[in-house]
């Protein structure tokens, strides 16, 4: 619940506006003065729910309006002698932003609501990793060019990870219906718009981007690992649950979610002979990321040494898109010896590339079990 304090006399709500993108809505409030306002969210349905202090409803509006976007309804009432509530209906669990805008050059006090998808990569891979259709795998080699990342004895990580991502595509696109591509194909430091230079967090976002637009489904990022401690061994994966995926201190926050005992099911009224088609929109998931790391982690322990058995939960920026799944994979530590001897070894670089490809084909295996109980 979040409560906002603004000075401010009697206002009267006058206009209503929304607007929407593909992925995201907004609607504005025009208020003649400041108000008061609490904010809080309902679920079954799902529901934004906007408490407007010492605030009247003009009688030019209308009690309810229909489907915009990421909204299904709104419903305005006035709860009592000094209170209006203003009831927001969401076609699904979204992320939400409320902001003030005094009055300035506007005459009128604004209150702005912000909606945006907040499972669209989970839905995503879910559905594409059961139809028929072809699944798309971006690669990203970490680092790069300007940017060696960690340093081994025998070998630098950029130049590492290059050869086991390529080898990693190699096996993708032989597989049937699975076709894979790199963010960076050689020694280059990923820049947007064919930059050659650019700042660390615009190459992280580049890679995200060239991920997307290749229509990715997942996006895997390589990387080695070291540490000061050189007997810390092992490969480790990071995922991030998609309530994480806004930034710590970002104005977002995410609806409350009800538990349930599975976070996989088709949407009501969608039959299970449709997964061979199944779209998108047709699926209610979340923290897909967090369930194919598992499967990956679980493939990989035959044959690579893992520091844990589970994905851990880092910020890091290639993770944190809630429009593509994604994980990173520190494949062992150049730190240590040993770690860096099996690295360096092709036919242990098969293996890591291998394992990857056996999590995700298990990741869809289990994903049409489950959605064809």
């Amino acid at each position: 619940m979040l409560i906002v304090n603004t000075a401010g006399a009697k206002a009267v709500l006058e206009n209503i506006r929304t607007s929407k993108q593909s992925l995201e809505t907004r609607l504005v409030f025009d208020l003649t003065d400041s108000v008061n306002y609490k904010i809080f969210t309902l679920n079954r349905p799902n529901r934004l729910v906007i408490d407007l202090y010492n605030a009247e409803i003009s009688s030019s509006l209308k009690s309810s309006y229909g489907s915009n976007g990421l909204i299904k309804q709104i419903r305005l009432a006035r709860n009592s002698r000094n209170k209006s509530r203003i009831v927001i209906e969401t076609t699904e669990i979204v992320f939400y932003k409320v902001e003030k805008i005094p009055k300035g050059s506007n005459k009128n006090f604004r209150v702005v609501v912000d909606l945006k998808k907040g499972y669209e990569g989970s839905r995503k891979l879910l559905a594409s990793s059961v139809n028929r259709n072809e699944f798309i795998v971006a690669i990203d080699p970490g680092h790069g060019g300007k940017d060696p990342g960690a340093r081994g004895s025998k070998v630098i990580e950029k130049d590492l990870v290059l050869k086991i991502s390529k080898r990693l595509k190699k096996l993708i696109d032989s597989e049937k219906n699975m076709k894979a591509f790199l963010t960076r194909t050689d020694d280059s430091f990923p820049c947007p718009g064919g930059k050659k230079n650019c700042a660390q967090l615009e190459s992280l976002n580049e890679r995200i981007s060239r991920a997307k637009k290749g229509k990715a489904d997942l996006l895997i990022s390589i990387h080695a690992d070291a540490f000061t401690d050189p007997t810390i061994r092992g490969a480790t994966l990071y995922a991030l649950p998609d309530s994480r995926k806004v930034s710590k201190g970002s104005a977002y926050k995410i609806m409350y979610r009800p538990k349930t005992k599975t976070n996989i099911k088709l949407k009501s009224g969608v039959s299970k002979r449709s997964i061979s088609n199944l779209k998108t929109h047709q699926v209610d998931t979340h923290d897909q990321s967090i369930e194919i790391g598992s499967h990956i982690l679980n493939a990989m322990k035959k044959d690579v040494r893992l520091r844990k058995l589970s994905p851990r939960e880092a910020a890091f920026a290639v993770l944190k898109s809630t429009e593509i799944a994604s994980v990173l994979i520190e494949t062992s530590y150049l730190s240590n010896k040993n770690d860096e001897a099996f690295l360096v070894n092709p036919k242990n670089q098969d293996k890591i590339a291998k394992a990857i490809v056996k999590g995700i084909k298990s990741y869809s295996s289990d994903a049409k079990q489950q959605l064809s109980k």
